[in-house]
Parts: structure tokens; sequence; C-alpha cells
């Protein structure tokens, strides 16, 4: 009997052991790294929140939160299905955090995450004052604009393009004099180190994906600055208007001729749910929407990676449900590689995103291409101001002529 006993009591401990050490999902902050195929840390943070048996995740860079919500557990593994860019995350829970894998189209990176932590970088910002403003810098065969920004305690920015921004950066400068700054966010999964001397940036290496590495240099400049974004992409000769007639979501076509455009300033946005900076420049379209909704249009052309219309909907709904889209989203039948063939009006087309200012006579005014979001900071706070000028012109030409 005793025997029984006291083989009882040790299944009972054994039980509340297992219980007790059982991993689970914490709420609160979580730093997590991923792999690149030369074991360099490319590190993030995100928070975890819980809430009526939902599980939430913002991913944190600086101010900027990215909420990720498609999230699945079972048992001791968890599936996260990122909201863009075909990303996704298969982890199981430990007892010292979360394993597992990201995985993209073309690569799988190791990941791990330890709860309670709050830091992206293992050293804090000791160097103030040395990373911020604007650097011009050489990445392999890239002119590249680096525009940061200082607190006492992180440094945030982006690298400028003539395609558009890398996103949102954080990092710090650590005691060494070492810039580290990371970005994540399912599409862009970016490291950027280099040691700062004075108004010098050496030794510049950034690690992008699983396995890409350029190096280079740079320096503080100012007075740095990308080519005109309106100089890029023009008309053909003899064109001056867009002639296009493609379906919406329901399936109904849907052109400039319509009646909703007629009398107002259209935006036509070329776009792609796999694009990153097309992201910023739809909730920055939102705004601006909202801002003129009495003068103006906003039409997306997207052009997603399946020509087949049904598959292209799912995908560019992706997009229209993170950016909060509310003006018209058509569906082109065609691939990123065709724009030219969809709008055989256009001349040099080169990037992703691209905007055509149309005026209330059905007129191409400006094309912008490129986008530069709020991870550029000054860059992005002009450029609204440019935007939203040059509208209020447009706006008071149209009224004039109205009287």
């Amino acid at each position: 009997m005793k025997r029984l006993l006291l083989l009882a009591a040790v299944a009972l401990i054994a039980l509340s052991s297992c219980k007790e050490t059982t991993p689970s999902l914490t709420p609160g902050m979580w730093r997590a790294s991923l792999m690149t195929q030369d074991n360099v840390e490319i590190p993030f943070v995100f928070e975890v929140k819980l809430s009526e048996g939902d599980t939430l995740i913002d991913i944190i860079t600086g101010d900027y939160r990215y909420e990720v919500k498609d999230i699945k557990s079972f048992g001791d593994s968890l599936f996260i299905n990122m909201p863009l860019f075909s990303s996704s995350f298969k982890l199981k829970l430990t007892k010292s955090g979360l394993e597992g894998n990201l995985i993209r189209s073309s690569y799988t990176m190791p990941f791990k995450a330890q709860a309670n932590k709050s830091a992206r970088f293992n050293e804090e910002h000791a160097i103030k004052g040395a990373a911020a403003g604007r650097w011009q810098i050489t990445l392999g065969e890239k002119e590249l604009i680096g525009e940061f920004e200082e607190n006492d305690k992180m440094v945030t920015g982006s690298f400028l393009s003539p395609s558009g921004d890398y996103r949102f950066f954080e990092g710090v400068v650590n005691k060494d004099g070492k810039l580290m700054m990371s970005c994540f966010d399912g599409g862009f999964i970016r490291l950027f180190t280099a040691d700062v001397d004075g108004d010098t940036l050496r030794n510049i290496r950034m690690h992008s994906g699983f396995s890409t590495v350029e190096e280079g240099a740079g320096y503080k400049n100012p007075n740095a600055a990308l080519p005109d974004a309106y100089s890029v992409t023009g008309l053909k000769k003899g064109y001056s208007t867009l002639g296009f007639t493609f379906p919406d979501m329901d399936g109904n076509p849907v052109s400039l001729s319509d009646e909703r455009f007629r009398n107002k300033i259209t935006v036509v946005q070329i776009s792609g749910s796999w694009c990153p900076n097309c992201l910023d420049e739809s909730k920055f379209l939102m705004e601006m929407l909202e801002k003129y909704k009495e003068h103006m249009e906003v039409i997306c052309l997207t052009f997603e990676r399946s020509d087949d219309f049904e598959t292209a909907k799912r995908e560019a709904m992706k997009l229209v449900d993170v950016a909060g889209i509310t003006y018209p989203v058509l569906i082109t039948g065609h691939t990123p590689a065709n724009v030219k063939t969809a709008l055989p009006e256009l001349d040099n087309f080169r990037a992703f995103p691209t905007s055509l200012i149309i005026d209330k006579k059905g007129t191409v005014i400006k094309i912008h291409s490129g986008f530069s979001g709020p991870g550029t900071g000054v860059h992005y706070r002009n450029f609204v101001n440019e935007f939203t000028s040059f509208v209020d012109s447009l706006i008071a030409e149209q009224s004039g002529s109205n009287k």
C-alpha cells in the first residue's frame, strides 16, 4: 500500500512539474532574431497582445507599429501569416521562448525569440548625436541617401533610393562608434552596420534577406538629393491621357471616363500587394482622399504576381485590408513585368509604386516614380507639403475657371 501511495505521489509531482513548465505565448514584449546564411543576426522586437481568446502581434520600430492578426496555435506550435509580402512563420514554443523559421517564397530563415525583452540590440545607444543627419551612401553600385534621427535611446530612419525608401529602421551607436540598425516587416529584412568616424561612415555592410550582403561607404551631406522623381517616367509622344479599362474587385469595368471622375482631380496609383512602398503610399493616398474628398478621386491599378483574376484579387485584398483602402482597386490582369503592355501610353516606367496626377479635364499633368514614406522623416514631410500645395493650386485654378 505504501508503495502505491509513493508511486502516486511521484506521478502527481511529475504531472505538476509538467504543467508548470508547459511553454506558453506570454503577453508583453519579445526580442526576435533572424539568422542569415552567414550566421549574422537581424533583430527586431514585437509585442504580444492577448484579448478574449485572440492573439495579436505588433512589430515595433521606433513609433511605428505593424499589426499581425493571422495567428494560429496548436499545442506548442504557432503559425503566423504576415499580412503582406507572402511571408509566414512556423514556430514552436519552448522553455526559452520561440524557435522555428520565417518562410519566404525564395528562402527560409532560422528564427528565435525571447519574452520580456524590449531592446532590439544588446548594446545601448552610447554615442549620442553621431548618426543624426543626412548621409550620401554608396552601396555596391547603388547610390542611396540615409536619413537618420536620434533620441536618447535610439537611432531611427531609412534609406532612400530612386524607386522608394527601405522603410523603417531602428538601432543604436555603441560605445565603439558602430552604428547598427535593422528593419523587418515581412517584406524588407535588413541589417545595416557602419563605423561612424566624424562625418564619414566606414566599413558599411547591408545584409538583406537570407544571403545578400552589400558593402560600401558614406559621408554626411546635408544637400544630398535623389534624381527628380517627376522626371523619370513620362507619356509617349502624342499622348496626354490614359485610356485603360480594367475590372474592379466585383468585376465591373472602370475607366477614367466614368461619371465619378468627371471634373475631379484624379490620382492613378500603379501598385501591387507585394510592394512594401505601395503600402506606405496607399495609406498616404487615403489621408489625401479624406482631406480632399470633395475635389479628388484615387484609382489603384494593381499588378499582382498572378494574371488570374481571382488569385490576383485575393492578393490585392491583403493590401486593401492593411492600408484601409476605400478607393477603387482595379485588377489589371497583368503581372508587374507587363506594365508597359497594360499601359502603352507610359514611357520609361521604372518603379513600383508610380502615381499619375490627372486634372479635371483628364490630362496627365504629373507622374511621380517611387515613394519615400514616413520612415524617411523630413523627406516624407517635405513630400506631403509639396503634394498638398500642388493639389491646393489645382483646386484654386479649378475654382477660378468655374467663376
